[in-house]
């Protein structure tokens, strides 16, 4: 009775199936990757998954996942079960937003305990449908396993300041990988504590910041921010979602990787048409990347024809939102405090602060 009394983090893989993430992170089955969570939260905590879902199989040509009955009526469950304080995605990917249309959020309304959702990606939907929610929290923030794809890539990077002696290309990628292997135990481990220290009303590990590349802020305001990858965000824009998914007054924001430009410009003259731009109160643009070549300019420049030509909008940037490393919690649906200060360069400082009184979702 005792056991069945603790709250539960329930880890799934509603995209991608995880078997990729297992093999990555050295875990010989799904219930010793579960163990190794438990390991870190725990003993106040139940951890559980179901192997079957997580380790699915996947076949593009013939539509992708072939079990969406079986993961709606696991997402549905935990949205209904009160003893679940939050839904950990061990996987993005893909074959995740088809099924959202059949998921009824509105127990979320009426939960007595509160449910958090970690993910990003095509986890998009689940984060903000969960985060506007009376009873939901949602944090855009990466998968378990993702920092050992995005630390090869910020190694491949950083070379200079990893690596002193000079090395040739194919060195440089090889040392990058094994750079990323050795540490992805520890990430997992450091992942899992900012997951319990958020359940428990403690700010994460890492502050947010980005820089004010136009528009002006005061020195301190408020501002709750919606939306996440590029194109799982547009889908949020239409139909049955337009009255959930209200921007009047709040921040959106956006990053992807492996977007074309013209594929941006596309994809924020949708948002634009949706009228997204002209309620919101602002603009983050996460980290945007192709092939390794960083995107940031490009991708603000073609923001600046999508933006109201009536008022000027604050556009803020960070590297520690998207498809990147390292990353840092981002609150989607609640409160959060802008400071902005003065910086090096041109640009302003802006400091995205957790709320002093943090959100505490599991009671002692």
């Amino acid at each position: 009775m005792e056991r069945m009394s603790k709250p539960i983090i329930h880890l799934t893989a509603p995209a991608n199936p995880a078997d990729a993430t297992l093999k990555s992170l050295k875990f010989r089955s799904t219930k010793e990757l579960i163990q190794a969570a438990r390991n870190v939260v725990g003993a106040r905590y139940r951890v559980r998954g179901k192997a079957r879902l997580i380790e699915a199989k996947l076949d593009e040509s013939s539509g992708g996942r072939s079990d969406d009955r079986a993961r709606i009526e696991e997402l549905q469950s935990v949205i209904e079960d009160e003893r679940v304080v939050a839904l950990v995605t061990l996987k993005g990917g893909g074959w995740l937003t088809r099924i959202i249309p059949h998921l009824d959020f509105q127990p979320l309304q009426k939960r007595k305990t509160p449910l958090a959702v970690f993910g990003f990606s095509e986890i998009t939907p689940l984060v903000n449908l969960i985060g506007i929610c009376r009873r939901g929290y949602g944090f855009y923030y990466m998968t378990p396993g993702y920092p050992i794809t995005a630390m090869e890539r910020y190694a491949r990077q950083n070379i200079r300041k990893l690596r002193q002696t000079p090395m040739g290309s194919r060195a440089i990628g090889a040392f990058a990988k094994r750079w990323a292997q050795r540490q992805g135990r520890e990430q997992f481990d450091a992942y899992f504590n900012d997951v319990a220290a958020i359940l428990e009303g403690r700010a994460p590990s890492r502050q947010l910041t980005g820089k004010l590349m136009s528009g002006s802020l005061p020195k301190e305001s408020v501002a709750t921010m919606i939306g996440g990858c590029l194109s799982l965000v547009t889908p949020l824009t239409v139909g049955a979602y337009t009255k959930q998914m209200n921007p009047s007054g709040k921040w959106i924001v956006l990053e992807d990787l492996e977007e074309a430009p013209h594929r941006i410009d596309r994809q924020f003259a949708h948002i634009k048409l949706a009228g997204w731009f002209e309620k919101c109160a602002g603009v983050l643009i996460g980290d945007f990347h192709s092939g390794g070549r960083d995107q940031t300019d490009e991708t603000i420049a073609i923001l600046k024809y999508h933006l109201p030509s009536d008022r000027v909008v604050p556009v803020i940037h960070t590297k520690l939102v998207g498809h990147t490393w390292p990353q840092a919690v981002l609150p989607i649906g609640r409160k959060l405090t802008l400071r902005c200060e003065k910086g090096r360069g041109k640009h302003r400082d802006v400091i995205i602060g957790w709320p002093h009184e943090g959100w505490r979702i599991v009671c002692d």
